[in-house]
């Protein structure tokens, strides 16, 4: 027995808008299915996401007609489950429009009784447990599955307490399961790494390949008696899904390889992982200054094949132009990403950021105190503050405060009002005019506008 599992094809995603992307996510499934037919698998499993949209364009659907078309004129069944990305709440998707053209075989749960020579139906309360059958030599396999569901749905409807493996068996699902993906973290894209819907524990035991989808990257790994994989998405997916990255560590740039693309051929319960070509991704990471990363950047970018999508990463503590960095990579596509942050040259002996006590001066915080209230009573006290007129003897000897009798708007100073904004006015005689410091108790409001 052989068959190819292939997951997450995302059939008419145009990545980063770009229309010439989905025609290369179209020529991945078509080179997975040639090499399937090439290998001379007994059948073919889609995990979920054939389509980027539950609703596929004409040209969308147009591609799967025609790429799966190769596997029917070659007999080859393919069976399917709907993802997360294509499945729909409606009675009818694009895969039932596929299934009545004999291109595939959709498998899970139903609303219809389904008998064909690939599918059997099996009741399961008020609706019907779809499943794949295929037979060869003497000997069945029962492919089981269903569509992407929620984490909330799955706690209360466990994949181990719908499933029952019967024979050799065949578990499909397109979920994330936490243990695994914990697992991957460091690896996968970065817009996936909290995509878990279901528990180890949760996936009955029994089946001989548990064929997954939903999770980017290939993995591999056992359960039970039988093996769990997941294939990855046939193309990267975004920069965390890197062929390889470029890590300064302050001296050179650090390769650090990424991951294959492509899906499995399982010959006798046994999978192999088949690489696909497909456009490189590169991520760059660099904390440097100008100089450093543009000099650098000259050395490394002979490596860049020019066909790759590069991500430019810079880090530093003071801004400066990245807009000519990109003219020194010589790539297909060039995203620049910045971060520019000042780094805190002050800290406690223990290494701790300090308390205000610990930084700022007993007049800073006194500051701080007045005028950190939405209106500042007496906005000459905070001045005098910085100007050493004694303000603690001031307020220990000032007089209560009344409220001022108006109730027009302005700033109240010595029982003068004020807007709160002075105009200039210019010397006469064209001068510039000048002020000196105010005394003690003088208006500080005149003093501010110039002397007036």
């Amino acid at each position: 027995m052989k068959f190819a599992h292939i997951a997450d094809v995302h059939l008419g995603f145009e990545q980063y808008r770009l229309p010439y992307r989905a025609e290369e996510f179209a020529k991945a499934f078509e080179e997975a299915i040639e090499k399937s037919l090439s290998e001379k698998v007994d059948f073919i499993l889609i995990a979920g996401d054939l389509f980027h949209s539950s609703r596929p364009s004409p040209e969308t659907l147009k591609q799967a007609i025609d790429i799966l078309s190769l596997a029917k004129e070659n007999n080859i069944p393919v069976f399917a489950i709907e993802g997360n990305h294509d499945r729909t709440q409606r009675r009818v998707s694009a895969y039932h429009l596929l299934e009545e053209l004999g291109l595939l075989n959709l498998v899970g749960v139903r609303s219809e009784r389904i008998e064909t020579d690939y599918l059997t139906s099996e009741r399961i309360k008020e609706e019907w447990l779809v499943k794949g059958v295929f037979e060869k030599g003497g000997k069945t396999v029962e492919i089981h599955g269903m569509k992407y569901m929620s984490a909330a749905w799955l706690e209360k409807n466990p994949p181990k307490d719908m499933f029952r493996p019967e024979g050799d068996s065949i578990l499909m699902l397109h979920q994330g399961v936490r243990e695994l993906v914990e697992e991957m973290m460091g690896k996968l894209p970065e817009s996936q790494r909290d995509y878990y819907e279901v528990k180890l524990a949760d996936l009955p035991k029994g089946y001989l390949y548990y064929a997954l989808g939903h999770i980017h990257r290939a993995f591999l790994t056992s359960y039970d008696i039988g093996k769990l994989t997941y294939p990855g998405s046939l193309q990267r997916w975004d920069f965390g899904d890197y062929e390889i990255r470029y890590r300064w560590d302050g001296r050179a740039f650090r390769p650090v390889a990424g991951t294959q693309k492509g899906f499995y051929i399982v010959e006798d319960w046994e999978p192999r992982f088949v690489e696909l070509g497909v456009r490189p991704f590169v991520d760059v990471s660099v904390s440097a200054d100008e100089d450093t990363v543009a000099r650098e950047l000259k050395h490394l970018s002979v490596k860049i094949p020019e066909e790759a999508f590069v991500r430019l990463d810079v880090r530093w503590e003071r801004p400066y132009d990245v807009s000519k960095l990109t003219e020194l990579i010589k790539a297909r596509y060039v995203y620049v990403r910045t971060r520019f942050e000042r780094k805190l040259s002050w800290k406690t002996p223990s290494g701790g950021v300090p308390k205000p006590e610990e930084y700022f001066l007993p007049v800073e915080l006194k500051v701080i105190a007045l005028t950190g209230e939405k209106s500042v009573e007496n906005i000459e006290d905070v001045v005098s503050l910085f100007l050493g007129s004694g303000w603690e003897e001031k307020e220990a000897k000032k007089p209560e405060k009344k409220p001022p009798e108006t109730g027009e708007k302005g700033l109240e100073i010595d029982g003068e009002k004020g807007t709160g904004a002075e105009k200039n006015e210019k010397p006469e005689n064209g001068e510039k005019k000048t002020s000196e410091r105010p005394s003690k108790g003088s208006n500080l409001l005149v003093w501010l506008g110039g002397g007036r």
